[in-house]
């Protein structure tokens, strides 16, 4: 899949709340995006801006203020705005948005053994591209029972706040993280 070589090449994922912050994201770093926050007035302006960034757009359709959870809101964010993928809590999204040739990532909030078990068992049911785990720093002690029971790149993302964070994660079995730290856009890892 082309996200993956993407990320593999450049693993940071800019996670943006607003159009201000596309000023920050340091293109020659970053090569997509998840929009965290928007409104409908504003969305088609947002990801052609992201676009002009040449960058991979992903909407968090459950943030989105105006954007229906439905099969028609994920058919207007595919063939009107022209979004990349989505990013949704909500399996019933996932297979919306396969059904219209976007890319997926189910997010999962771990917060216990129970919402583990819950997450595996909704990501293998609905088969989503990619699967980003939250919060992020509970990945390393994770991510062995992820891989057994996932065949899904994971991104973890939520709560990295600084650099010793990001590197340590990185170093573990996922594919990118996410973050709406702007500091950590610009990150050098030689």
């Amino acid at each position: 899949m082309y996200l993956e070589y993407v990320l593999n090449k450049k693993p940071i994922i800019a996670a943006i709340k607003d159009l201000n912050d596309l000023e920050r994201v340091p293109i020659d770093k970053i090569n997509v995006l998840f929009v965290l926050r928007g409104e409908i007035s504003n969305l088609a302006e947002l990801v052609n801006k992201a676009i002009e960034l040449d960058t991979l757009v992903f909407l968090h359709v459950d943030m989105i203020k105006g954007i229906g959870n439905d099969k028609e809101a994920i058919k207007y964010l595919a063939h009107e705005i022209g979004v990349d993928g989505i990013v949704t809590t909500k399996s019933y999204l996932i297979n919306c948005a396969k059904k219209e040739g976007l890319i997926t990532i189910q997010r999962l909030f771990l917060l216990d053994s129970e919402s583990l078990r819950t997450g595996i068992n909704i990501v293998n049911s609905t088969k989503p591209d990619l699967v980003e785990v939250l919060p992020g720093l509970v990945i390393p002690e994770l991510i062995d029972d992820l891989k057994e029971k996932l065949d899904i790149p994971i991104i973890a993302g939520g709560l990295i706040k600084e650099f010793t964070q990001l590197k340590k994660l990185l170093k573990e079995d996922i594919i990118a993280i996410s973050t709406s730290q702007k500091e950590l856009w610009d990150c050098d890892f030689d």
